[in-house]
This record gives structure tokens, sequence and C-alpha cells, in this order.
């Protein structure tokens, strides 16, 4: 069976990949990283006993744990992300450089045998001008300012990665992303609808994984579409929006929020 890992294991996102590649009959072994075995297990609790799931528990730095961790897999799926517009957040940068420093570990370590996973990184719809050139300018300024510092750490991490041009990347970028149930999904490098649930973002992200042994999509930018009446919450994402808004304007602002526990 191939191997699968899968960063940031306890969001949304990293959350849904594991459930389906879990309940699908296709089967996978799959390497988790987290920081917290406790709220894996009560996220997921068949993890205890599942023979083809193994956990790694620690932070990101943790350069040792990270390269057992991608040790031997054929895909790696980062879904450790920040939604919050905080002013100077950096963990896509962080998680994209502990990445590519394990890869290089294990490349020096293997030699010629060794064969670098497809890296499934998960980025914004927003941030890709053929897909946001659909957005009302409106919104788009909305989004470019009330995200901000998330899209600026998103932006530097990708080009970072494509500087390392024997990393097979692929850059899933779906649009806004809602608690909802599997609706349907199309990959495209076209357009995206307004939203897409968790769910169908896993979905395509193992797609793109495994569509042609990932050749497919290898370098692109592969927006997530849904196909179904996709059930979006818009009051969360509105407040979501003003505090970002009011972090981008004003980020001294951002601690006082924090700290009041207004933060989204």
């Amino acid at each position: 069976m191939p191997t699968y890992a899968i960063l940031g294991v306890t969001g949304s996102t990293g959350s849904s990949l594991l459930r389906y590649l879990h309940e699908r009959p296709e089967k996978v072994n799959i390497n988790l990283y987290a920081r917290s075995a406790s709220k894996v297990e009560s996220l997921h609790p068949y993890v205890k006993t599942a023979k083809n799931i193994q956990s790694f528990v620690g932070d990101l730095s943790s350069a040792e744990l990270l390269k057992d961790c991608l040790r031997n897999v054929d895909v790696i799926f980062s879904a450790v992300a920040q939604n919050n517009n905080e002013p100077g957040c950096s963990i896509a940068r962080r998680t994209a450089h502990s990445i590519v420093s394990a890869l290089e570990a294990l490349r020096k370590e293997e030699g010629l045998s060794f064969k670098c996973p497809v890296l499934v990184f998960l980025s914004s719809a927003s941030l890709n001008p053929t897909f946001a050139g659909a957005t009302p300018w409106l919104l788009h300024w909305v989004l470019e300012r009330g995200c901000y510092y998330v899209y600026g750490d998103l932006k530097e991490s990708i080009e970072y990665l494509k500087e390392q041009s024997w990393i097979p990347l692929i850059t899933a970028e779906p649009p806004a992303l809602t608690q909802d149930i599997s609706r349907g999904y199309e990959l495209s490098l076209h357009e995206v609808m307004p939203g897409i649930s968790y769910d169908d973002l896993a979905r395509g992200m193992v797609q793109m994984a495994e569509e042609d042994g990932g050749h497919k999509w290898v370098g692109k930018g592969v927006g997530i579409k849904a196909t179904g009446n996709v059930k979006i919450n818009f009051l969360p994402l509105i407040w979501y929006l003003v505090v970002g808004l009011i972090a981008y304007f004003s980020p001294a602002a951002w601690g006082v929020l924090q700290r009041a526990g207004l933060n989204p």
C-alpha cells in the first residue's frame, strides 16, 4: 500500500482528509503529524486501533520527528493553516521550511534511492489571478485586506516551495471553506464557485495526488469547484472579515480583540 502523510490533522481540512482516507475502500497507510495526541484521539478515536495509521506527535520544529513521519511516504498533504488575520503570522512559511528541511535530510541520507513524495500544499483560490479575476472588485478588495497577513504568509510559503524544483508540488486552491457535507466537486484550472465544503476539499486534494500518479497536477495551482448547492453560513464569515479588516487597518487592535475573546 502507498503511504500518505497528513500534517495538521486536528484542523478542519486535516480531519476531513483523515476521515475520507480512513473510510474509503481503497486503503493506504497514513502517517499523522499533530501537536496533541489527546486531541487526535478525541476527534478520531479509531486512530488508536487502526493498523494502517501511525501517529507522530510534536511541533513542526522537531526536525527528526518530522523526518521520520515523511520517510518513505508517497504523498504529503500539508493542511497546516491559519484562518485568523493575525499580524505577523508565519505558520505556512514555517511549515514549508520544515517540510523542505526534512526532505533534504532524507535525500542526503538515502542518496540515489531517494524518491521525493508529491507535496499537496493547501493555499487559497484568492491568490490565483485566474480564480480571483471572477470575484467582484469590492469583495476582492475586502478579502485582500481582511486576509492580508494570512495571504502574505501563504504567498511567501508557495514562492519558497516553488524554488525547490526537485519537490513535485501541487497547490490546492479552494474558495471559501464551509462546514457542510460533500455536495460534489470537480478540479479546475479555470474557475471555482464561491464556496466548497471541507469534505469536498479533502476529496479534491486526494484526487490531485492520485490522478496519473499526481503528475497531471504537479506544478499547478488547482481549484476545487463545487458542483452541488453548498450551504454557507455567512454570519461567521462576515465577522471573520470584520475582525480581519480591523487587524489590517490597526494591527495593534488584534491583541485587544484577542484578549477580549472576540477573534473568530
